[in-house]
């Protein structure tokens, strides 16, 4: 049986096996690591297994050629040509990605869409169909309100994570919705709403409700995608929608004393409404790189709740900026640190990472 979908009762209390206690895990974004060259692909992809990292964060989101001095080839979102007009190049390559992630024993988080692509950094599909402000995140975050409240909207934002969920994997020979070996959750949306004020509070659990419709108990995980900090990543309405199974943390505030009362704040509600959290994003640049790092992830270590640094890369930028590649010292701590994690028994247990039924 799916440990999600068991709660045993005992004494008038819900227990949520998943919450058993295990060993924490770390991982790392890098979004667009599926357009990069195989090589590429490959190196990641290994620097992280050498770091025992279990998990691989994506977007599925338009790819410029070069993108971040990288080997990355040019790929069209899902929807670049119109909304519900499908290219399915990039999940292909994503398919491709996780094959390869998958071997290192290492999952992939999806986000299926990117807040950001409607006319902040990108200009997708939705902007053009649905008369969106484009800002290119020069004069400010553009305000995408009718994305979220407009009915036609929602309805073809719902088509598209339905597509994606019933992809029929290549590599795989099943559909996407199915494939729990290489997919470890599927999130609504990256930063939903980010740099807005919550238009509106039912879109997230709605649109996890459709996810779950297609994907049934196959125990591929449902996640927020995150906010722009720890107080929009926090929001009591994720909490208590059913259909929600991890609470994805982002924040890129360093100092350990506002890293550890957040997570303290939430972590029992967590706990109590059968949620697992995921510290998803942080990141850290400057002079002091490497003491950034090992100072948060101490921090999440100890709060026991696993981590995804933001992000790795070939070829990082540098020691000042927040992409990291093998050849900076910066590394060094980080595989250290994720190495540490794996030995640290934390506050939630995940059967997807260790194994369970």
């Amino acid at each position: 049986m799916i440990l999600f979908f068991s709660a045993v009762f005992l004494t008038g209390l819900i227990f949520f096996p998943w919450l058993a206690s295990a060993n924490d895990f770390a991982g790392a974004n890098s979004y667009f690591l599926y357009s990069l060259a195989v090589t590429d692909r490959i190196a990641v992809l290994d620097a992280m297994k050498s770091a025992d990292m279990k998990l691989l964060r994506i977007f599925i989101t338009r790819v410029a050629a070069g993108t971040k001095g990288s080997s990355a080839t040019a790929v069209n979102d899902l929807e670049t040509v119109a909304v519900g007009t499908y290219d399915d190049t990039i999940l292909r390559q994503i398919d491709t990605l996780a094959s390869e992630a998958i071997a290192r024993d290492i999952k992939l988080v999806i986000a299926m869409h990117d807040r950001y692509a409607l006319g902040c950094w990108d200009t997708d599909a939705y902007v053009g169909k649905y008369g969106l402000p484009v800002t290119g995140c020069v004069n400010g975050v553009p305000d995408s309100s009718k994305f979220y409240t407009n009915a036609n909207a929602i309805a073809d934002f719902d088509k598209r994570l339905r597509h994606i969920l019933n992809f029929q994997s290549p590599n795989f020979g099943v559909p996407w919705h199915q494939l729990s070996d290489a997919i470890f959750s599927f999130e609504i949306q990256n930063e939903g709403m980010g740099h807005m004020n919550q238009v509106a509070p039912n879109w997230w659990c709605d649109r996890a409700n459709t996810i779950r419709s297609v994907l049934g108990n196959t125990g591929i995980q449902i996640s927020t995608g995150g906010g722009t900090d720890m107080p929009t990543s926090t929001q009591s309405q994720f909490f208590s929608c059913a259909n929600i199974q991890i609470v994805a943390l982002h924040d890129y505030n360093v100092d350990p004393s506002y890293v550890a009362s957040h997570i303290d704040a939430v972590k029992g509600i967590a706990m109590s409404s059968g949620k697992r959290l995921l510290y998803e994003e942080f990141g850290a640049l400057g002079g002091s790189k490497q003491s950034q790092i090992q100072a948060v992830t101490n921090t999440l270590i100890s709060t026991g709740v696993p981590w995804m640094y933001w992000e790795i890369t070939k070829p990082g930028k540098g020691s000042g900026d927040y992409e990291i590649w093998t050849d900076e010292p910066s590394w060094t701590t980080l595989k250290s640190q994720s190495l540490a994690t794996r030995k640290h028994v934390g506050q939630f247990g995940w059967p997807e990472i260790d194994g369970g039924a």
